[in-house]
C-alpha cells in the first residue's frame, strides 16, 4: 500500500525546492515529447528502414536524451540501468536486416523509459518537503491579493469623491 506524501516520514522526504522540481518536469515533458516522436510516431521504425546503415545508431544516440534527463532527475542507478538495457536491446535488434525493422515498429523503448523518468518524477515530487516554500508562496499571493484589493478600494474611492 503505497502512503501519501503527508504520511511518509520525514526521513524519507526530499528536500527539493520548486525550481529544481520545475526543472526536473521540464525535462519530463522534452523526454516524453522526444519518446512520442520516435516510438508513436515511428521516426525510430521509419529512419531504421530508410537508413540501415546508421539509422538506427542514430535514433539509439537519441533516445539516450531520456536517459540524461533521467540521470539529472537524480533516478537510482538501478532505473538507469534498465532504461541502457532498454535502449541498448533496440540498438541490437535493430542491427538485424529485416526483424529489426519489424520489431522497432513493435518494441517501443523510448517510450518505457519516458514512463519510467514520469514516475520518478511523480513519486519525488509527491515526497518533496517543500512545507516553507509552499507556506512561503501562499503568503506571497496572499500579500498580493491584499495589494489588489487595497488598490480597487482606493480606486472605488476616488470615484465616489468624483461623483460627489
Amino acid at each position: 500500500m503505497k502512503e501519501s506524501a503527508r504520511e511518509m516520514p520525514e526521513k524519507m522526504k526530499v528536500k527539493m525546492t520548486p525550481e529544481e522540481l520545475k526543472r526536473i518536469e521540464a525535462g519530463v515533458k522534452r523526454a516524453e515529447k522526444l519518446a512520442d516522436l520516435l516510438d508513436d510516431k515511428y521516426l525510430d521504425p521509419i529512419i531504421g528502414l530508410f537508413f540501415p546503415e546508421g539509422g538506427d545508431a542514430a535514433t539509439a544516440l537519441a533516445g539516450l536524451y531520456i536517459l540524461y534527463e533521467a540521470k539529472k532527475a537524480n533516478m537510482s542507478t538501478w532505473e538507469l540501468t534498465k532504461m541502457v538495457g532498454r535502449t541498448s536491446f533496440d540498438f541490437l535488434h535493430g542491427a538485424i536486416p529485416v526483424v529489426g525493422d519489424v520489431m522497432d515498429f513493435v518494441y517501443k523503448s523510448n517510450k518505457k523509459n519516458a514512463e519510467a523518468l514520469r514516475k520518478h518524477f511523480e513519486e519525488i515530487s509527491a515526497g518533496a518537503d517543500m512545507t516553507n516554500e509552499l507556506e512561503q508562496d501562499l503568503v506571497e499571493r496572499e500579500r498580493s491579493k491584499e495589494r489588489k484589493d487595497l488598490k480597487g478600494l482606493k480606486g472605488k474611492v476616488e470615484k465616489r469623491k468624483k461623483a460627489v
